[in-house]
C-alpha cells in the first residue's frame, strides 16, 4: 500500500505506540509511561494519557487519561516553555513521580492533579485562574513546589486532600515576581541554549529550595510580530541578540521554616552564566559556571550554614578551551565529596570520578564519545556511548575505578535507556524499524517488551513496510583527514538502469548529529515511496564526534560546513543510480540556513533547495548560541559577516523556496522577511508560504500536510520532471 501525506499526519501513528516519557516508579514496581490512543478520530493523534506496565505482573493499563481533566488555553509563558521542551502533543505531556512512590502529579491546563495510587483516584490540588509551571515533589515527599505568577511558591500535601473547588493552602516563599523580575524561572537562554531548564533545586532535605533570580531589565525590549489568520500581535520581547546584555541572574537559597534567603556569589564577571546547578548533600552545591565567551567553566563548590547565616564558596577545578566548552548534562552525586561527571578535557565527551577538593579521574577514555550518563549502581557506571562506531548509540557499563567497557545493549539499533535498580527500559530503533521498548531485568535474562513489533499485522507501519528502500551508511575523508558519517536511503526499484533523484536533507549545524541508524519521520519512507533517494552527511562541526571534528567551525559558519556537504554531493554524483542532474536539497532552521548558503556558494550543483525558519544574520540570533561559535560580534565583525547570507545573494540563481512560521520567537520571522528584501531589490526570484500563527517547529495536522504538500509539488516540479 502506497503511503499518503494524510496518513502521514494521521492517527495512529505510523511508529506505533511509541510510548514517551518512560518513568521507573521509584521503587521500581512499575513502568509509567505516555501513550497516544491508537484508535478514535485523527484529531485524538496528539492527546497523551498516562500508562502503567506493572513488572511483577506485566500487566498494562492506563492510570490517567486526558480527557478526564478539564482544558484550557495556555498561558503565554506555558506556551513559550513548551516551545523551548519542543512539546507537540495535547493531553497529559509531563508527570511526577512522588519519591515515596505513593502517588504522581499530572500538570495539565494550567491546574496541578493527584494520582493517588492506593484509591486510585485523580484529584485537584490546584483549580485556579493562574497557571502553574515546572512542579516538583520534595524528596520526602511531603511538598510541591512550582512558579505562579513568576515566583516560587510551595504547597504541603496534606493527608486528607479536599474536595475539588478547594485549593489546598499555598505560601510564596519569595517576593512576588513582575514582568522583568522573576524568582525560580530560568531565564530565555537557560532553557532555548544551555538546556537548563529549571530555575530551582530542592535540598536533599527538603527544608532548603536553591533558586535563580532573573532580572530582564538590561536586556533590550524588541518588537515581535505574532501574525494569526486573522489577527496580530506586537511582543515587547526582551531578546538577547548576540552582543547585547543578557538577563542578570543571581544565585540564592531560601530556608523554608524562616524564608530566610542566603545569596550566592558564584561567578567572577556580571555576565557569566550559571549553567548548572546541583545539590550534592543538604549543606553542599555545585554550581557549574560559564563565562561569557563559553571558554571558561569552573566548578565551584558552596557551603552554607543557616544556623550562622555563612556562605562559603570556592573553585575546586577550571575547564578552559580555545574555541567553546559544551555544556553537559552528565552528573551525579555519590556522596557530599564524591561525584561522577562529564567533561571533554580529554578532547572526547567522557566520564570522570570527581571530588570536592579538585581530584579527578577517568571513568571511561578513548576516541569516541560518551552521550550520556545513565546512572551508578553498587560502583558499576551505566552510560551510553558511540564506542563501537559513529552510527548506533549503546549502554555500556564499567566499574567506577575505570576498565573495558561492556556493551549492553542489542547491535542493529540505536538505543536510549533509562536505569532504576536493576532495570533498565531501553527505546531502541534502526532505520527500518519503528521504536520498540523493552524492560531488561540486570541480574537475570528476563525481558518484558512493551511494544508491538512492526512484523505484527497490528502495527501501523506493516502494511507500508515495502515501501522501505534500503538503507547504506558510510564515511567520506574531509580535507582535514577527518571521516564524514553518511547515510543513504535508495528507493525500491533503483538500479543504474533506472536513476533516481536525491534529496539531500541537511541540518549541519552544531550540537546536533543526524546520521544515525535510528527510525526515521515516516516522510523519509513516504519520499522513497515516491522514487527518491534522501542522502544525509554530518559535516565537521556536528556534535559527538569529539572536539577536532566540531571546532574547524569556530569564527566563520557556513564555510566549512558547505565544503563537507559538497563533498557529500560528489560521492552522489559519482553514483550509478543517482541522476546527477536532479540533486534537490531540503532543511530547517541551521539547515535552512544551509541549504541558503549551499545554492548560494555552489550554484548550479543543486537543482532546487527548500529553506525552512533559516538563520539568515547571526546577529539577529541569541548571545550564547551565537557567540559560542563566533564570539563576541565586537571581536569578530568580519565572522560574523561572511557568516551571513546576505554577501552571497546575488548569487543565486537555482529555484528556492522559502517556509517560515509567522509567530517564531526562536528564528524571528524577521530573518526571511529582511531576505525577501533583499532578493526582490537584486530582481531575485524565489517562491514563498508563510505559516500564520506558526511557531519555529511549524505544528499541527493541517498546517504540515499544507507545508508537505508544498514541499512535495515544488521538489516534483524540478526533480521529477525531467523535461526542465
Amino acid at each position: 500500500m502506497k503511503l499518503s501525506l494524510e496518513r502521514l499526519f494521521s492517527a495512529p501513528a505510523l511508529e506505533g505506540s511509541s510510548p514517551q516519557g518512560l518513568q521507573f516508579s521509584p521503587d521500581g514496581t512499575r513502568l509509567t509511561y505516555l501513550s497516544a490512543k491508537n484508535s478514535g478520530s485523527s484529531s485524538q493523534a496528539d492527546a497523551l494519557d498516562l500508562w502503567q506496565f506493572e513488572l511483577a505482573t506485566g500487566e498494562k493499563s492506563v492510570l490517567a487519561s486526558a480527557n478526564q481533566f478539564d482544558a484550557r488555553e495556555f498561558s503565554i509563558e506555558e506556551k513559550a516553555r513548551r516551545e523551548r521542551l519542543r512539546l507537540s502533543h495535547e493531553g497529559i505531556t509531563e508527570y511526577y513521580w512522588a519519591p515515596n512512590s505513593q502517588s504522581i502529579l499530572v500538570p495539565l491546563a494550567g491546574n496541578l492533579y493527584l494520582l493517588q495510587l492506593n484509591v486510585k483516584s485523580v484529584l485537584p490540588v490546584t483549580d485556579n485562574a493562574t497557571y502553574e509551571t515546572d512542579i516538583r515533589f520534595s524528596p520526602n515527599s511531603q511538598q510541591l513546589a512550582f512558579i505562579r505568577d513568576r515566583t516560587l511558591h510551595v504547597m504541603r500535601i496534606p493527608e486528607q486532600l479536599p474536595r475539588k473547588g478547594a485549593e489546598i493552602s499555598v505560601d510564596r516563599v519569595l517576593p512576588e515576581g513582575t514582568e522583568e523580575l522573576s524568582y525560580g524561572l530560568p531565564e530565555f537562554i537557560a532553557q532555548e541554549e544551555m538546556h537548563r531548564y529549571e530555575g530551582y533545586w530542592w535540598s536533599p532535605s527538603s527544608d532548603a529550595i536553591a533558586f535563580i533570580r532573573v532580572d530582564e531589565t538590561p536586556v533590550e525590549i524588541s518588537e515581535r510580530y505574532e501574525i494569526e489568520a486573522d489577527s496580530f500581535s506586537v511582543f515587547a520581547q526582551r531578546y538577547p541578540f548576540a552582543g547585547t546584555p543578557n538577563a542578570d541572574v543571581a544565585l540564592g537559597v531560601v530556608e523554608l521554616t524562616t524564608g530566610h534567603v542566603l545569596w550566592i556569589d558564584v561567578t567572577r564577571h556580571d555576565d557569566d552564566y550559571i549553567a548548572r546547578v546541583y545539590w550534592l548533600s543538604p549543606k553542599k552545591i555545585m554550581v557549574l559556571v560559564q563565562d561569557r565567551r563559553q571558554q571558561t567553566l569552573s566548578y565551584v563548590l558552596v557551603e552554607i550554614s543557616f544556623d550562622n547565616r555563612e556562605v562559603r564558596t570556592s573553585v575546586i577545578m577550571t575547564e578552559q578551551c580555545e574555541t567553546w566548552i559544551n555544556l553537559s548534562n552528565s552528573f551525579k552525586s555519590l556522596s557530599d565529596e564524591r561525584f561522577v561527571f562529564g567533561s571533554e578535557r580529554s578532547g572526547f565527551h567522557h566520564l570522570w570520578l570527581g571530588d570536592t577538593k579538585g581530584h579527578v579521574a577517568p571513568v571511561t577514555q578513548g576516541h569516541w564519545q560518551v552521550t550520556s550518563l545513565v546512572g551508578v549502581r553498587d560502583d558499576i557506571v551505566y552510560f551510553e556511548a558511540l564506542a563501537d562506531g559513529p552510527f548506533e548509540n549503546h549502554l555500556y557499563r564499567v566499574p567506577i575505578n575505570g576498565g573495558q567497557p561492556e556493551r549492553l545493549s542489542q547491535e542493529g539499533f540505536t538505543h536510549s535507556t533509562t536505569l532504576r535498580g536493576q532495570h533498565v527500559v531501553d527505546r531502541y530503533s534502526a532505520v527500518g524499524q519503528p521504536p520498540r521498548v523493552e524492560i531488561i531485568d540486570l541480574d537475570t535474562p528476563l525481558k518484558h517488551i512493551i511494544t508491538d513489533e512492526v512484523s505484527e499485522t497490528k502495527h501501523p507501519f506493516h502494511q507500508y513496510q515495502s515501501e522501505i528502500g534500503s538503507v547504506e551508511f558510510g564515511v567520506l575523508t574531509a580535507e582535514d583527514g577527518q571521516s564524514l558519517p553518511w547515510r543513504l536511503l535508495r528507493p525500491v526499484g533503483v538500479s543504474s538502469s533506472r536513476l533516481c533523484p536525491v534529496v539531500v536533507v541537511v541540518y549541519g549545524g552544531p550540537g546536533v548529529r543526524r546520521v544515525n541508524n535510528e527510525w526515521l519521520t515516516p516522510w523519509h519512507h513516504y519520499m522513497t515511496s515516491q522514487g527518491y533517494a534522501i542522502f544525509q552527511l554530518d559535516n565537521r562541526g556536528s556534535a559527538d564526534r569529539g572536539r577536532d571534528f566540531e571546532s574547524p567551525i569556530y569564527g566563520h559558519l557556513g564555510d566549512i560546513e558547505v565544503r563537507d556537504q559538497l563533498l557529500g554531493v560528489q560521492y552522489l554524483q559519482s553514483l550509478d543510480e543517482i541522476d546527477s542532474n536532479r540533486i534537490g536539497v531540503f532543511g530547517h532552521s541551521y539547515g535552512g540556513y544551509m541549504t541558503l548558503m549551499l545554492l548560494m556558494k555552489s550554484p548550479g550543483t543543486f537543482k532546487c533547495g527548500i529553506s525552512v525558519a533559516p538563520v539568515t544574520d547571526w546577529g539577529l540570533y541569541d548571545t550564547h548560541y551565537t557567540e559560542r561559535y563566533l564570539g563576541l560580534p565586537s571581536d569578530n565583525k568580519a565572522g560574523y559577516e561572511a557568516s551571513s547570507v546576505f554577501p552571497y545573494t546575488s548569487a543565486l540563481s537555482d529555484p528556492l523556496l522559502l517556509i517560515h512560521g509567522m509567530a517564531d520567537d526562536n528564528v524571528l520571522f524577521t530573518h526571511t522577511t529582511r531576505l525577501y528584501k533583499d532578493l526582490q531589490d537584486q530582481g531575485l526570484m524565489f517562491e514563498t508560504m508563510a505559516y500564520p500563527g506558526a511557531k519555529h517547529g511549524i505544528t499541527g495536522r493541517s498546517t504540515n500536510i499544507h507545508r508537505y504538500r508544498m514541499m512535495d509539488h515544488f521538489l516534483t516540479r524540478y526533480l521529477m520532471d525531467t523535461t526542465r
